[in-house]
């Protein structure tokens, strides 16, 4: 019989980068490099644990931007342009470095592969919502939500309302998608203050992931850290992030991602052919930006890089997804010793790690889940909300406001750099909570324009806005972002309340920024 258990989530999120408005949106490559980097082969590693019976268990976070972007029919048709492209890049590279015995090698994988991700998003429908609906339904996979749009909560926290609408629209999105209620919420960047836990048990949740502060640093102090989920006075459970397990593979100098086998991120051909060649394939404007193709694997320190090889780095993975399955089995043996009930150890990550930051992460995750359903382990593989099913006797603590920024703070999302953001979130916030209170059984046009003046303000309330602008690296973009919807805001309010409302140019903010199209806006009430 087991001793304790381990939880894998993955944290999926992209911020909403829909931009038909533009001929050749850069950031839209964003989510195009996630769906061939991640999410294909995610579902990839997933089909393959199914058709060989593994008895995998994982758990994903799909935020509500991500799963609009998903199954937005106008970004699905441009992805198939992209991934098209790939193949046809991928097609001239194998005549290029057909002399080039060792780097033709790497164009073959690579044309190989593309091949498979278009096959597998046409089984799919082109639908990748399907391919997780699907993993869901078997019980193999426990998808769990997120608020509206990603938002810091605990910043907003001046207007509950605005945190209540953030949560209740990223409930009613994701139920409306799924076809059923989620069991657990992603609260964005782990950030948590006590004021959220009313608003998330109105909301029928019934657990949340948190930073292991947050767990170490609760009342009174939990007597098996963060082995064990905590309950709030509610009634909602909070699980900790395991720190040896999380190093093990975020650690730029104990993980496994900087092994010299595996490939290297830094090195494309976008960037290394000439431009003339490799103009079709990037931007069209003539911006240098990633292809997919990267023939160098990290090699070491230094800037001579060998060329990638794939056996190899399979190789790797497969030894390191060993290696992590057996760190947890010692890790449940000691510490099962001193526990009264069994341990969890709770491995969130970001999705996005897994193929795009780290090309071999999937092949990773599927060993890890390989080695992890042997009988031989003292350990099963569980989702959240079934070990919280199956222990009822949870110890019941004030968990610490925190979030897993750095620090363990909110100061990534509020800082000299950003902080200027929330003077104009909040003064919207309060306009729109105004705006719930005054129109009761506004006309058609008028409810569509308190509609979109809600889609507008959650679009600007984003956490990846101030994000990138502290990290200072694509700032002229976020700052347009926050600022244009605030700006399209402050005229839906004016126009609403001056009765004024330009129909015309109303239905072309409404196709632009069309996220959650059976939104209310009294849930700003």
């Amino acid at each position: 019989m087991e001793k304790g258990y381990v939880s894998l989530i993955l944290h999926s999120h992209l911020p909403y980068v829909r931009h038909p408005e533009v001929e050749d949106a850069l950031e839209e490559r964003w989510f195009f490099e996630a769906i061939n980097e991640c999410y294909i082969p995610l579902i990839n590693v997933y089909d393959n644990l199914l058709r060989d019976k593994i008895d995998f268990k994982i758990t994903m976070s799909i935020t509500p931007p991500l799963m609009a972007m998903l199954e937005d029919d106008y970004l699905n048709k441009r992805y198939l342009t992209y991934i098209k492209s790939c193949i046809e890049l991928s097609e001239k590279e194998l005549m290029r470095t057909k002399r080039e015995k060792e780097l033709n090698k790497v164009a073959v994988f690579y044309n190989k592969r593309f091949k498979k991700t278009l096959s597998t998003y046409k089984k799919y429908s082109c639908r990748l919502m399907n391919a997780f609906k699907k993993f869901d339904k078997s019980g193999h996979l426990e998808i769990i939500t997120c608020s509206a749009t990603h938002a810091l909560l605990p910043l907003l926290t001046v207007n509950p309302e605005a945190v209540r609408a953030q949560i209740s629209e990223g409930v009613e999105s994701y139920t409306e998608c799924m076809g059923h209620k989620p069991e657990g919420i992603w609260l964005p960047e782990c950030a948590y203050c006590s004021e959220l836990d009313d608003i998330l048990k109105e909301n029928g949740l019934k657990y949340f992931i948190l930073e292991d502060k947050g767990i170490l640093n609760a009342s009174p102090k939990p007597l098996y850290g963060t082995y064990a989920p905590i309950c709030t006075s509610n009634g909602i459970c909070a699980l900790g992030r395991d720190m040896d397990s999380s190093k093990q593979v975020w650690s730029s100098y104990m993980g496994y991602p900087g092994d010299v086998n595996y490939r290297e991120f830094y090195r494309d051909l976008g960037y290394d052919a000439p431009m003339e060649y490799i103009a079709p394939y990037i931007n069209r404007s003539g911006i240098r930006v990633d292809t997919g193709v990267k023939y160098y694997r990290i090699t070491g320190n230094t800037e001579h890089k060998e060329y990638y090889n794939r056996e190899e780095a399979l190789n790797k993975a497969k030894e390191h997804g060993e290696h992590f399955s057996k760190g947890r089995n010692d890790s449940i043996n000691l510490i099962s010793k001193d526990m009264e009930v069994p341990p969890i150890i709770v491995c969130p990550y970001d999705t996005e790690l897994f193929g795009h930051w780290w090309f071999e992460g999937p092949d990773f995750i599927e060993e890890f889940m390989r080695q992890a359903s042997k009988q031989a382990n003292d350990f099963k593989l569980i989702t959240p909300s079934e070990y919280i099913n199956k222990n009822s006797i949870i110890q019941c603590c004030t968990p610490a406001a925190s979030s897993w920024g750095e620090n363990s703070d909110y100061s990534v999302w509020l800082n000299q750099s950003n902080h200027w953001i929330y003077r104009r979130l909040h003064e919207c916030e309060r306009l729109m909570i105004k705006l719930a209170n005054q129109y009761k059984k506004p006309r058609i046009i008028k409810r569509r324009a308190l509609n979109q003046a809600a889609r507008e303000l959650m679009l600007a309330e984003s956490s990846d806005w101030p994000f990138i602008i502290k990290n200072n690296t694509t700032v002229e973009y976020a700052i347009r972002r926050v600022n244009t919807h605030v700006e399209r805001f402050r005229k839906l309010y004016s126009d609403i309340t001056k009765n004024k409302i330009d129909n015309e140019w109303l239905s072309r903010i409404e196709k632009l920024d069309n996220i959650f199209p059976s939104i209310d806006y009294k849930i700003y009430k």
